[in-house]
């Protein structure tokens, strides 16, 4: 078989790179993956999981995801915009069945996997197959670092008598247990303990494992609707003068939640965490219902009745259900990640932080309209996924490097400016120009980015 791209992984950024290839281009694909459904860590997600974005800048740059805005919305509402699992993996599929395929320029391999050099083994039957590819796509590189939670091993040993059970099972078992023990600090413990509180579990019934407190942005000061101009826009050029004149690490992160862009469940402990993870006030203000915390470290192992952890022992109820919420989806690549654009691969990388969808969609666009290697690479510079608030900061060094090479390349500037997968381009529907106070508000962006690309290294050379 031969095909002009042979894309491993069938995810959502490879959805995105995919779509953006029809449609800029008449090259062929074959997209090979090891589920078997489109859509990812979709298909394995837990049941209740919504976005943690707005919809209306998430999926792929041809189809809009989610119902269309309507007037009278209530935009803080807590579910505005973020939609469920089951919405998603329909998405994801209509797309694949109703748009991709009927093109004739797209096979589908499910249930098969990648050993590399085109070589495809069907993960059922174990039959071969060689594809003869132009470039290969290596969109998996982020689901195989990572770990989800239906499949993700617990690193800490489970003695018989504990049932601890990942966060997909929540829901089926609850009803057995008079106690829960969230296991994990990151988005779905979070994810785990508003649903128990949501169903009337009492705060009481619940203990939560959290070695880490996270810094969490601010739902309500990044909504990108027009509405919330002037507050989201602010919210990003206030982050950008703070990166051009705060000294250090914490007097940044001091300055983020002076500025309402961040908050945190527990006001007396500082985090150390940052996962660019979002979350509403009312979200916060439930989690912080929740005052049985132990921060004795990570767990070691569960027994009947106790808790080992690295720092001590706790106590625990008879009858606990332990929710493993503690894999690590986000992993950084790493100074030895491979360019995006290599010879005949194409590596996916994040181009702009937090937004895998964008960066797997201005890859393809670079791939199908700007041959210039140069220009791909200076607009390719690897923004990593984070585990800090200091390692986010150094991010947005490159970050702002691309975003300035974009800017410089006039067929770029315009696909970005237009497409969905822009939140600004979201913001920016019925700006009117002549609005002098919105316009002063962009023209400080300029000076600002400048600032904070000379102050970056300055804030992380100091501890």
């Amino acid at each position: 078989m031969q095909t002009d791209y042979l894309i491993s992984g069938a995810g959502a950024t490879a959805l995105s790179f995919l779509d953006v290839l029809l449609t800029q281009t008449d090259a062929s694909a074959v997209i090979v993956d090891r589920r078997d459904a489109p859509g990812g860590h979709w298909n394995d997600a837990y049941p209740f999981v919504r976005l943690h974005q707005s919809a209306s800048f998430y999926g792929v740059a041809s189809r809009p995801l989610g119902k269309p805005r309507e007037e009278g919305q209530d935009i803080l509402a807590p579910t505005y915009e973020l939609s469920t699992k089951s919405e998603i993996l329909h998405y994801f599929h209509d797309l694949m069945e109703n748009t991709y395929l009927p093109t004739g320029r797209v096979t589908y391999l499910r249930n098969s996997e990648h050993l590399g050099d085109g070589r495809i083994r069907h993960l059922i039957t174990g039959e071969e197959t060689q594809i003869t590819a132009g470039k290969i796509v290596n969109a998996g590189n982020w689901g195989d670092m990572g770990s989800i939670p239906a499949t993700h091993t617990p690193t800490f040993d489970i003695a018989p008598g504990v049932t601890c059970v990942p966060i997909n099972d929540m829901p089926s078992r609850a009803k057995d247990h008079p106690h829960f023990c969230v296991i994990g600090a990151g988005k779905t413990g979070m994810d785990a303990a508003v649903w128990l509180l949501e169903q009337g579990v009492a705060p009481k019934r619940i203990t939560w494992v959290r070695p880490n407190d996270y810094w969490l942005f601010n739902r309500e000061a990044i909504l990108n609707h027009p509405a919330r101009f002037t507050t989201t826009v602010g919210s990003f050029l206030k982050e950008l003068e703070a990166l051009g004149s705060v000294s250090n690490v914490a007097e940044f992160c001091a300055e983020m939640e002076e500025l309402g862009v961040w908050h945190r469940i527990d006001p007396t402990v500082t985090p150390t965490k940052f996962h660019a993870a979002v979350c509403s006030p009312r979200e916060v203000a439930l989690l912080a219902q929740i005052t049985n915390v132990i921060r004795m470290g990570h767990i070691t192992a569960l027994t009947p009745g106790h808790m080992q952890l690295a720092d001590g022992i706790a106590e625990m109820p008879p009858g606990t259900l332990y929710i493993d919420c503690t894999a690590s989806a986000g992993v950084r690549a790493g100074p030895d990640a491979p360019p995006v654009f290599d010879g005949n691969q194409i590596n996916f990388s994040m181009i702009r932080p937090f937004q895998p969808l964008f960066s797997a969609a201005l890859i393809a666009f670079l791939e199908a309209r700007v041959p210039d290697a140069a220009v791909r690479a200076a607009c390719t510079n690897l923004v990593d996924f984070h585990d800090t608030p200091r390692q986010y900061i150094a991010e947005m060094l490159p970050a702002i490097m691309n975003q300035g090479a974009w800017s410089k390349v006039p067929l770029v500037k315009d696909w970005i400016d237009r497409t969905r997968l822009q939140a600004m381009t979201h913001l920016m529907v019925g700006f009117d120009p002549s609005d002098s106070e919105k316009m002063e508000l962009m023209g400080k962006f300029g000076a600002a980015s400048k600032a904070a690309v000379q102050n970056i290294p300055k804030i992380l050379a100091n501890p």
